[in-house]
């Protein structure tokens, strides 16, 4: 069936906005993101001959009824309310730039303001993007929406201009900003687009990019206002080993009269971070205490941050070097960024508690609230181990520390402080302790076969606490704790969701396919979000998928003469009633 376009801007337009949203889409995931981020297109004409004087793609959609009719006016009073639009620039070039460049922020933060405050939209975040002229007619501003309540759940910093810098709030920040500026970029071309140019292909240059973009402005936040190549030395001194030992050391990045920072050795000569042997050398100094202060150039001295530091004016950063190759950012207690072998990503809480506490109430059912808030005690101290470590709890703990005797060394039963565990996990093996708390045995050298579960990209300690628990099925939950910091629950079991949330999403894809010509855009949302759910399908709702899916399959064939492939759903032999939260 030919689609004809009403609201025109040009001829590829869905096209791009496809591509603009399916790159969208993978850089998120590629950073462990799955926002499931929209892309839109939105257009202003001058042309009095057009029907639309604003256009909007996609046109089927509810975006497309909002009233944006009083976005340029509110656009200019912007403008004419912005302090820089007073400002006179000797180069008449330069001026013109400035202001319409000013103009047309103007317009596309009345337009976010508009689509923000629409009744069907308020639980979406809009980002707008600079316009460019496409075909001489539409001034086209690319458009990017997340969900509210998922974007919320990373941290961010205040603010997005420091004096009149631009500086990115986060990483997830940046690489929105980075997605718009390629957009933007793609329709400036000298003719209009078929296709967002990262639409195919590797995107992963655009990650660095949001990554460098959001380390500068970090720097500028902390009071180097030029560039740095902060990044890019990270990287360098992360990988390179010092006397054969992989890096690990922490850095404070802030300005160096910070009132708040307290020296405690203090460089005649400050080591630059160019000079990556020297700077990997000095982070053989630090501990926990001591830590590198950093300029945003140089390495001045040992410092430490002192208690009067206030974590709201956000200017004091840290940087930990956790292994080879890995490092991260951090503001106060929050982690904001990690780099893995160049590779940008949003740090993962260390240990979310609500799923630990889920994980235990379901594998230890007699636990009551104080033995788990003494298990989330220890797991969130074992964190801490610079080291790498495990603790196993184990319901019939006592015996199994008899049975793992001769590779493992017993204790009486004893339950630990934070201080013991991090004694005790300073030497291989794991901790054993029952779900009360009690601890059993240290240093044990977990068993269990080979079960084809494991990871191999991963090391020893996280495939032996696969193997051990593939073994102990039902009755061990092992909190793994790797060099490079990331954690583990074994059992990796898959969160809880209500019953009818699932039913909803089956439900959604039938009434798409109801239709009389079916939207196979907004089919196909739906349909990646119960593949999202898979797991949690019942037979009968597989089936009723299934049907839906061959439906609008065979309207494809019938309309276009197009068949595409595609795979049942099927009901996963593993999914119970346990995986409901009602």
């Amino acid at each position: 069936m030919e689609r004809v376009i009403r609201q025109f801007m040009w001829g590829f337009q869905p096209h791009f906005r496809h591509g603009l949203e399916r790159a969208a889409r993978d850089v998120f995931q590629q950073i462990g993101f799955g926002i499931g981020a929209r892309a839109y297109l939105v257009g202003f004409t001058g042309d009095t001959a057009r029907t639309y004087p604003i256009c909007v793609e996609p046109e089927n959609e509810p975006i497309a009824d909002i009233d944006l009719s009083a976005v340029v006016s509110h656009g200019a009073r912007l403008y004419d309310e912005h302090p820089d639009s007073e400002l006179i620039i000797s180069s008449g070039r330069h001026h013109k730039r400035h202001h319409d460049s000013l103009r047309d922020w103007a317009r596309g933060e009345a337009l976010r303001v508009a689509l923000e405050s629409d009744p069907g939209y308020n639980d979406q975040y809009f980002f707008v993007g600079a316009s460019a002229l496409v075909d001489g007619t539409y001034e086209v501003h690319p458009v990017l929406s997340v969900p509210r309540a998922r974007w919320d759940t990373k941290p961010r910093l205040r603010g997005d201009r420091i004096d009149r810098y631009r500086a990115a709030p986060s990483l997830q920040h940046a690489v929105v900003d980075e997605l718009l500026s390629a957009a933007s970029a793609d329709l400036r071309g000298s003719e209009a687009p078929e296709d967002f140019s990262l639409a195919w292909g590797d995107r992963s240059e655009l990650v660095r990019k949001a990554a460098r973009r959001f380390v500068q402005s970090v720097s500028l936040r902390a009071g180097h206002e030029f560039p740095t190549e902060l990044l890019v030395a990270l990287n360098e001194v992360s990988a390179q080993a010092y006397e054969g030992r992989a890096g690990i050391g922490r850095i404070i990045l802030a300005a160096a009269n910070h009132p708040d920072i307290e020296m405690q050795l203090e460089f005649v000569e400050p080591v630059r971070l160019s000079e990556t042997r020297a700077v990997r050398k000095a982070l053989e100094m630090t501990d926990r205490e001591h830590h590198l202060l950093c300029d945003g150039e140089r390495l001045l001295g040992l410092a430490k941050v002192t208690a009067n530091y206030d974590p709201t004016t956000e200017v004091v950063f840290n940087i930990d070097v956790i292994s080879r190759g890995s490092w991260e950012i951090r503001h106060h207690d929050s982690p904001m960024l990690r780099l893995s072998n160049t590779r940008p990503t949003l740090p993962e809480p260390r240990i979310d508690e609500q799923h630990f506490n889920d994980t235990v109430v379901r594998i230890f059912p007699e636990c009551g609230p104080d033995d788990i808030a003494r298990l989330w005690g220890l797991a969130a101290a074992a964190a801490e181990a610079e080291h790498g470590t495990m603790l196993v709890v184990h319901r019939r703990a006592e015996q199994e520390a008899q049975r793992l005797r001769p590779q493992s060394q017993r204790v009486v039963p004893i339950r630990l402080s934070h201080q013991t565990l991090a004694t005790v996990t300073s030497i291989d093996g794991a901790v054993m302790i029952d779900p009360g708390g009690h601890c059993h045995a240290v240093g044990v050298i977990l068993d269990g076969q080979a079960t084809g579960t494991g990871d191999p990209s991963r090391g020893a300690r996280y495939n032996s606490a696969v193997r051990y628990e593939e073994a102990q099925r039902g009755d061990a939950l092992v909190i793994v704790v790797s060099e490079d910091g990331m954690i583990n629950l074994q059992p990796r079991l898959r969160r809880r969701v209500r019953r009818d949330s699932v039913e909803t999403v089956v439900q959604a894809v039938e009434a798409v396919v109801a239709e009389r010509d079916p939207n196979y855009e907004a089919f196909f949302r739906r349909w990646d979000h119960l593949e999202a759910l898979a797991f949690y399908l019942s037979d009968d709702q597989c089936a009723r998928a299934n049907e839906s899916r061959k439906a609008l399959e065979e309207h494809r064939a019938a309309t276009s003469t197009m068949t595409i492939s595609w795979s049942r759903l099927k009901p996963d032999p593993e999914m119970s009633d346990s995986y409901f939260s009602d």
